[in-house]
């Protein structure tokens, strides 16, 4: 589907970012947009379905369950409460040019598990490569990263040439 069935859904009237929430509240709409992102990643070998914490909770489940695949949620800094040694967390600096973390328990994901991520949105592309690091420290394999939405530039480029970074809107800044 082209991205401007998404957009006549998505509350512009906002501060800061869009609001994508109401693309969850119409079932059909939901469900294209799941089927969609999972549509350029059909052919490819999926062992887990990574989401980043909090959209990407709300995407990658669905996904998971339709892929039959497990599901392993990608959290901010501080929320996953297991002891010290189950968890490891990375630092970034998001757009807002604050350090952030991200963590997962070190028993989501096994060596040489082919991991699918998921999110809603990518601007700097900081976030999602916190992510990867986390993932391949664990011994995953990224084979891909499914969006609504990526800003295109010298940042996020990496994403998308070396971890097939799929958006359903990819625009540049300003767009």
């Amino acid at each position: 589907m082209e991205f401007a069935y998404y957009d006549k859904h998505i509350n512009k009237k906002t501060k800061l970012r869009y609001d994508v929430t109401p693309l969850f509240h119409d079932p059909k709409v939901f469900a294209n947009l799941i089927t969609d992102l999972i549509k350029p990643f059909k052919n490819k070998k999926i062992d887990v379905v990574a989401g980043l914490d909090a959209f990407g909770f709300i995407l990658g489940a669905p996904i998971a369950l339709k892929l039959k695949k497990s599901f392993v949620p990608i959290r901010k800094g501080g929320k996953l409460p297991g002891i010290k040694g189950t968890i490891i967390r990375t630092s970034f600096i998001d757009y807002s040019k604050k350090r952030k973390s991200l963590e997962i328990s070190t028993n989501a994901i096994k060596k040489g598990d082919k991991v699918l991520i998921v999110d809603e949105w990518i601007e700097t592309g900081t976030q999602m490569k916190a992510a990867i690091r986390l993932i391949e420290k664990l011994g995953g394999t990224v084979i891909g990263i499914s969006v609504l939405c990526s800003h295109k530039n010298a940042k996020t480029k990496p994403l998308f040439d070396k971890y097939n970074c799929q958006a359903i809107r990819k625009s540049r800044f300003g767009q």
